[in-house]
């Protein structure tokens, strides 16, 4: 065997070496997750968009210079997902082919359903485990609109792509009601007659009402008439991952 063949060998023993140490780690922090299941609360769902979000976050602003954005999202994600499977049912209801996209890059691994469009509230609350995946609200997307009435258990999660930011395609959503955290941004439905808040940023509008955007919770609205829509919140999340000199 010449010089190049034998130090080909070694760093491919290496390499070998490295990734059955990995495969420990993974196994670990799978084993870690697992027992968190027992800790959190029976009534709520094992995914945490903040947690996640935060832990991406984190990972993307160590800078690294051989480790791709969008590939370390992808693999974290995988981690992420099965970590979060070993915790509990999860299953991801989505709208279209395109969602379905969507969410099998947000959640990769995780099973997917077809989402009712007629009854896709009550679907997704009868679902244990259910992430509903639906087209971030426009003109032909108001499926916002049912989430107005009082009795709504759904709150929107988080808006996919993870990343990059400024391109949203997707919303996911999920019966836990979210804790709002500095930096997120609220979702509100308001009656089309009312004016918007200060600092408020409409979404889209159907059915008389609005969808609109703050920066936080709305603590006090003015009084509305007969037959209003009272103001309904409907979720909050981080918007999307940011790296710097991403292109």
């Amino acid at each position: 065997m010449d010089k190049n063949s034998q130090q080909l060998s070694a760093i491919r023993q290496q390499i070998d070496t490295i990734d059955n140490q990995m495969l420990q780690l993974i196994d670990q922090r799978l084993d870690l997750a697992k027992s968190l299941s027992s800790l959190k609360p029976a009534d709520r769902d094992p995914w945490s968009p903040a947690r996640e979000h935060a832990l991406s976050q984190r990972l993307l602003d160590q800078k690294s210079d051989t480790f791709p954005a969008k590939t370390m999202i992808s693999m974290w994600s995988a981690l992420i997902t099965c970590s979060l499977m070993t915790q509990g049912p999860m299953i991801l209801l989505c709208q279209n082919a395109e969602m379905t996209s969507w969410a099998q890059m947000a959640f990769p691994g995780a099973p997917t359903q077809t989402l009712v469009d007629e009854n896709w509230v009550l679907q997704t609350c009868n679902t244990k485990g259910a992430i509903a995946v639906v087209e971030f609200p426009n003109s032909d997307q108001s499926w916002w609109a049912d989430l107005a009435k009082p009795a709504s258990q759904l709150y929107v999660q988080t808006t996919l792509p993870k990343w990059p930011a400024n391109n949203p395609k997707a919303c996911c959503l999920s019966v836990d009601n979210p804790l709002f955290r500095q930096g997120q941004v609220c979702w509100t439905i308001i009656d089309q007659r009312a004016e918007l808040p200060a600092g408020a940023v409409q979404i889209a509008g159907a059915k008389g009402l609005v969808l609109i955007e703050t920066k936080s919770p709305i603590d006090s609205y003015p009084p509305t008439g007969d037959g209003w829509q009272e103001p309904k919140f409907i979720g909050c999340f981080f918007p999307a991952l940011v790296h710097e000199g991403a292109k």
